[in-house]
């Protein structure tokens, strides 16, 4: 392995609060753009339920990820086996970006412009996200450890402040429908799930300070939870039976500058958080892909390189809208998704497990 690659994969090292920040904004950001519309759609007034059992899972699973960065270095591990493992991780970030990628592109174009031009906003992008995941997965966690408090400053600032009427018998009765695609609500949106798997690339350092490093991370996750829950409640209550019908509900549910009381509200602080998170996790997907196919090819440039082609070939011939992503991310691929989010963690806990124990 060449000198500078070596370096690269051993300083790809984060502490355990920016791995909770980093936990935190992750869970949140793409569960709060399309994702509610589409799971009213088959779950309906359940969809709160629904969500909220799946962000139980993926809390539990956050931890099942800090053990085993806290124990191995599978960035550096030259375990011929791992090339499997790096496949796979190839693979599922592809999907993934390729899904979640179109939702940053297209509510850019649809919240900044009249007529957005989906060319020279894909070109910004290529730029930008690339550049800053060649920094490593160091530079990318400091990043987000510095835009957090701003973040939450505005998200705090919007709780707040709430604007819009709810009517919570919207929320009754529980499970009072036979809706047979109440089960399938649990399984057609995996890709916006497994936001745990791309942290299996770093490897967790303990803070100095003991509270610091305990607490982080379960008030992160469970923050994010409860957080995810009460928004999905609140956007129920507000648009009830048309809550299929609104995409973006972030921006939707917002309060400040309110163009439109039928459609929602819209303002530029919901827009610029909701942005800046979700270029945060585009980034991270992307540099999970890189680090997959760095492990495979043995080079890091050409793997940016690479990648940021492919994907931005896709969402110019392929994912060419919304629909399409959507279209794509509940076919045959969200079986796939599902299972990797699941095997390739507990995959690599038990290799964790034979490491520590020095039979590998």
């Amino acid at each position: 392995m060449e000198k500078s690659l070596n370096n690269y994969v051993h300083d790809n090292v984060i502490y355990s609060n920016q791995f909770a920040i980093i936990a935190f904004i992750v869970m949140v950001v793409f569960k709060i753009a399309n994702l509610p519309s589409y799971m009213y759609q088959t779950a309906g007034r359940d969809a709160w339920i629904v969500i909220g059992i799946l962000m139980a899972i993926e809390a539990a699973m956050f931890f099942v990820v800090l053990y085993i960065t806290k124990r191995v270095n599978l960035l550096a591990d030259n375990n011929k086996w791992l090339y499997i493992f790096h496949a796979f991780m190839y693979v599922y970030a592809m999907i993934r970006l390729t899904v979640l990628y179109s939702g940053l592109i297209t509510y850019t174009s649809s919240s900044l412009f009249d007529q957005g031009r989906i060319d020279f906003i894909l070109l910004a992008f290529a730029l930008v996200i690339p550049y800053i995941a060649s920094k490593g997965g160091n530079s990318v966690a400091r990043l987000f450890e510095m835009l957090f408090y701003f973040v939450m400053a505005i998200l705090l600032v919007m709780v707040l402040t709430p604007s819009f009427k709810a009517d919570f018998s919207e929320l009754t009765p529980i499970f009072g429908e036979n809706n047979p695609k109440l089960v399938n609500s649990f399984i057609d949106y995996s890709v916006w799930f497994g936001d745990y798997v791309p942290l299996l690339y770093f490897t967790v350092k303990n803070n100095k300070n003991k509270i610091i490093d305990k607490a982080s991370v379960p008030v992160a996750v469970i923050s994010a939870t409860i957080g995810i829950v009460v928004f999905y409640i609140a956007f129920i209550a507000v648009y009830g039976e048309a809550g299929g019908l609104v995409s973006f509900a972030f921006n939707r549910m917002s309060v400040f500058n309110t163009l439109s009381e039928l459609l929602g509200a819209t303002n530029f602080l919901s827009i610029l958080v909701w942005m800046i998170m979700s270029i945060l996790q585009i980034t991270m997907i992307f540099l999970t892909a890189c680090n997959a196919l760095m492990c495979i090819i043995k080079n890091r440039i050409l793997a940016i390189v690479v990648n940021t082609l492919v994907i931005s070939a896709l969402q110019w011939f392929f994912i060419k809208n919304l629909e399409t992503a959507h279209n794509f991310a509940i076919g045959y691929v969200k079986y796939f998704v599902i299972v990797c989010a699941f095997a390739i963690p507990i995959a690599m806990f038990i290799y964790a497990k034979l490491c520590a124990k020095g039979k590998i």
